[in-house]
């Protein structure tokens, strides 16, 4: 591939977009211009090159006959291309083999090409997929149902490598709650999410960071089937029998206190927001001394005072005496969890409701749009990558997309169908400087005119002596 043609073609794209109405006001637009033709036309040239080295090979004209040459529209990660792809046929087996393909491992019929692609899914792990078919590709614009189905279509997962902690900690907080999805077909997903932490990283500050914290979710796996992956990463990352104790903190659910499997001698705790503002404030409306009073029951194990408390808040609203009740009876099924929350060792509250909005629910809880169940497991699964800090890199999307290890097979393939070279040769007629003949920008008055010139131009240094 000769690049001096390409950079000659360049020079002239260059002087004539700066060659018209250039100011200080356009002047970053043009230049992004100029930038995103070249690339388009850098990457436009070096597919035809390799279409017509191919070709003219005498690889080529030994294995295979042309059937045809036509011009394929291709959306990249940099814009819209169109380029020459040839497609031919075996001499011998007689099947069909397109070059460009091949080495951009695209589908028949398939426009967006995979870097695309990794762009999309890469803005979508940070953004909504809206803002990703909007904004994750220059100079074009796919719709948010291309983001959503090239979700959906990812088969694989990557691979988490989880060291050993240096320094074992003495407690580890782990904290459970659910997302709820509205799905394509109808009807509403629950799905658990958590994290594991081992409590803030400093304890004086206002703005209180948590330590070593990772995320899970998941839109397939049950509450129990979700605690054992946790246990796998427990395992791995710390020495489960040297914890002195391991918290659990949710809001009661049944699903969320279905630990016991796999840490069977954590202790539960009750979160304190949904203690108090949810049931308590529920039962009690605004009255601070009963629920005080109600608290100081439940504590002590005063569970008759605390029915009759509840008793007589039933006689003031009787409409709500169903709902009252139930609250009643969480409270009650809960006041193990209620009573650890004072556990001298219990020093971080649970935050998982914030956690969940941040990482979570802005995705997914609160979109307008439904989701299928495949798009949904693998939205969650980019959403935890991108909680947890996983930079994904293209490696990491093909084997998403194809299965671990697709990368790398695909790369072999691809070495073997073609050897990228660039011819770059110098004659007498080239120049090793390329003039950009264009006029400096006019100012509205002649001062500013004047010194534009003068910083522009040649000085000579006077040196004292």
């Amino acid at each position: 591939m000769k690049i001096i043609p390409l950079i000659n073609e360049f020079t002239n794209t260059f002087n004539e977009i700066f060659k018209e109405n250039l100011n200080p006001l356009n002047l970053e637009s043009k230049i992004r211009t100029a930038g995103d033709t070249f690339t388009l036309l850098l990457y436009e040239k070096f597919l035809n090159y390799i279409d017509d080295k191919f070709k003219n090979s005498k690889e080529r004209k030994s294995i295979y006959n042309i059937k045809e040459t036509r011009e394929r529209t291709l959306i990249t990660s940099v814009g819209c291309i169109h380029v020459n792809s040839t497609s031919y046929y075996n001499k011998t087996t007689k099947e069909r083999f397109v070059l460009l393909r091949e080495i951009l491992h695209l589908k028949p019929y398939q426009r967006l090409t995979n870097e695309a692609e990794y762009q999309l899914i890469k803005y979508a792990m940070d953004e909504n997929m809206s803002q990703s078919a909007r904004l994750a590709l220059r100079n074009t614009q796919v719709s948010r149902s291309t983001v959503s189905k090239k979700i959906a279509k990812l088969d694989g997962s990557i691979i988490e490598n989880i060291a050993k902690s240096v320094n074992q900690p003495d407690i580890l907080y782990m904290e459970m709650d659910e997302i709820h999805a509205n799905l394509q077909k109808g009807g509403n997903k629950i799905c658990p999410s958590a994290i594991v932490h081992e409590g803030y990283e400093e304890d004086f500050v206002k703005r209180k960071k948590l330590k070593n914290i990772h995320y899970f979710a998941s839109a397939k796996l049950t509450y129990e089937e979700l605690w054992e992956v946790m246990f796998d990463y427990v395992n791995k990352k710390y020495n489960i029998d040297k914890f002195k104790v391991i918290f659990v903190s949710g809001d009661g659910a049944s699903g969320i206190k279905n630990y016991t499997n796999c840490f069977p001698n954590a202790k539960f705790v009750l979160d304190p927001f949904h203690y108090i503002r949810k049931h308590l404030r529920y039962i009690f409306k605004r009255n601070t001394e009963l629920k005080n009073k109600a608290d100081e029951y439940i504590r002590n194990d005063m569970i008759d005072d605390f029915k009759i408390l509840v008793d007589n808040q039933i006689k003031e609203y009787p409409d709500q005496e169903k709902y009252m009740k139930e609250h009643r009876d969480y409270i009650i099924n809960n006041l193990e969890g209620i009573k650890n929350q004072k556990d001298k060792d219990y020093k971080v509250h649970c935050s998982m409701e914030g956690h969940v909005n941040q990482a979570f629910a802005r995705y997914i809880t609160s979109s307008p749009y439904g989701f299928s169940e495949r798009g949904l497991e693998n939205k969650l699964k980019l959403l935890v990558y991108h909680a947890n800090k996983v930079n994904l890199t293209i490696e990491d999307y093909y084997n998403l997309k194809y299965g671990t290890n697709s990368y790398e097979d695909i790369n072999v393939k691809i070495k073997k169908l073609c050897n990228i070279k660039y011819d770059q040769k110098l004659t007498s007629t080239h120049s090793l400087e390329y003039k950009i003949n264009t006029s400096l920008p006019i100012f509205d008055s002649p001062s500013e005119n004047n010194k534009l010139k003068e910083l522009t131009s040649i000085r000579q240094e006077i040196y004292v002596i």
